[in-house]
């Protein structure tokens, strides 16, 4: 059973999206779109698909492939929204029970196709065996536990009986119990028995949407990023604490809950720390290996990272500039070049105002200059804050260094380096972002300082 306050909080929150429905078409979209994505994606992440979360955008949103991932991951992900659907036409017909056809039918759409997979034989043996989707299991599988130990599910000759068990609970249950216990029960009863070779995971999330979708509830997302703490429910289940999974799915359904409160009422649910911003930074970052750093510093280097990294960011200073225009009696924002001289130990500091340096479509490409810069800085100056009880200026100051093989833009005054690179990579919209979302983050700081207001 739920603990009260749980049970309580969900309730609170179904009723508060109640009372907001219908959501607008637009807001109903845009959530759609969002459960949509997080679910697919999530859920074969879990199992080991390697789409990022945009390339299952892509996929799934406007039907093109990115990255160089096997055939059938991409088959997997486009084959699991299929099924997502079908559980959401399943369950819009209250009257229909559940029947062990469409559960076959779920797993028999997840795995596309037959295929060979590398398995275990019960004396410890590798082997292969052929998985049929949507046909039960002919020999034992099996988990390792964490603590080295075997647990096997049900033998292949009591599946047909115990998945027939199962439907007949659900049914019987269906009408009186709790959603979110009923959901919880369904999910681990059917891995308990893992019916098929393969997909039993994915089968077993989809038939706990089933459950919430029958309920006008919204979907629940297991994050890939919290596998330990799904697993671990699991694994507490297992040893008789059934009511640690029914918690663990509950507190899932409140993000939810949430997420779906917000798009009613209108508000952003893109969070800045969404998957996709975090995988593409990630993807970013693991480019950066001793071998990417294939190319060495030159002026047309330095000339390419200017157009390609340094302008786009550029083009986002002048929107922060523009948003803190009326808290300021005077903004202004530069691009300052420190070029080399005849004599090395010197340099020379030329400032350029950046609305100035990019009429016309000019770039450094096409400037002479592009053959002498030795290092680029970026300055915003917010000067005179109306509201300050004194005097108060906000300065924010970058500066992209160009090293041997790659180059890196450092934060003067956080103290810290946002985006390192080598050269013949630029910067990502992600990166961009995150980069953008520390200063603006800086500058609201010392604004609540400056005026007394609480953070």
């Amino acid at each position: 059973m739920l603990s009260k306050n749980l049970l309580s909080e969900i309730k609170r929150r179904s009723e508060l999206l109640n009372s907001l429905k219908p959501l607008s078409p637009e807001n109903q979209a845009k959530l759609d779109k969002k459960f949509r994505l997080e679910f697919n994606f999530n859920s074969n992440h879990l199992e080991g698909n390697t789409l990022t979360y945009g390339e299952t955008e892509l996929l799934l949103i406007f039907d093109q492939t990115e990255g160089t991932h096997d055939f059938r991951e991409y088959q997997e992900m486009q084959a699991h929204d299929v099924a997502l659907k079908m559980i959401q036409e399943e369950a819009s017909d209250q009257e229909r029970p559940l029947t062990e056809q469409f559960i076959r039918s779920l797993n028999a759409k997840l795995l596309v196709k037959p295929f060979w997979k590398e398995a275990i034989t019960a004396d410890g043996q590798p082997t292969r065996k052929q998985i049929i989707p949507g046909e039960y299991k002919k020999t034992p599988n099996s988990v390792r536990l964490a603590n080295g130990e075997i647990f096997a599910y049900s033998s292949p000759e009591d599946v047909q009986n115990e998945i027939a068990e199962l439907v007949a609970w659900f049914n019987e249950k269906s009408e009186t119990e709790d959603p979110v216990l009923l959901a919880a029960m369904l999910h681990y009863r059917f891995v308990r028995i893992h019916p098929f070779d393969d997909g039993n995971g994915r089968t077993a999330r989809l038939l706990m949407n089933y459950v919430f979708s029958k309920n006008s509830l919204p979907l629940v997302i297991i994050k890939s990023v919290e596998k330990k703490d799904y697993l671990a429910a699991l694994n507490r289940a297992d040893t008789g604490d059934l009511n640690a999974f029914v918690e663990y799915i509950g507190k899932q359904l409140l993000w939810s809950l949430d997420l779906s409160i917000k798009a009613a009422k209108g508000d952003n649910i893109d969070e800045d720390d969404d998957l996709d911003k975090e995988l593409e930074l990630l993807k970013q970052e693991l480019k950066q290996i001793p071998d990417s750093f294939n190319k060495r510093k030159s002026f047309e280097e330095i000339a390419l990272v200017a157009d390609n990294s340094i302008m786009p960011f550029f083009n986002e200073i002048q929107h922060v500039k523009e948003k803190f225009e009326e808290l300021f009696v005077e903004t202004e924002n530069f691009l300052i070049l420190y070029t080399y001289t005849a004599n090395p130990s010197f340099e020379t500091e030329e400032k350029y105002e950046m609305h100035n340096f990019f009429m016309g479509g000019s770039n450094f490409s096409s400037n002479d200059f592009n053959k002498k810069i030795k290092k680029i800085s970026i300055e915003l100056n917010l000067i005179a804050l109306k509201k300050a009880i004194s005097k108060k200026d906000i300065k924010c100051r970058l500066i992209i260094n160009f090293d041997d093989f790659h180059y890196t833009m450092y934060d003067i005054l956080l103290k810290k380096e946002l985006i390192k690179l080598p050269y013949g990579r630029y910067f990502s919209k992600p990166q961009i972002d995150a980069a953008i979302k520390s200063i603006m983050n800086y500058i609201i700081l010392e604004i609540k300082q400056a005026t007394n207001l609480k953070n």
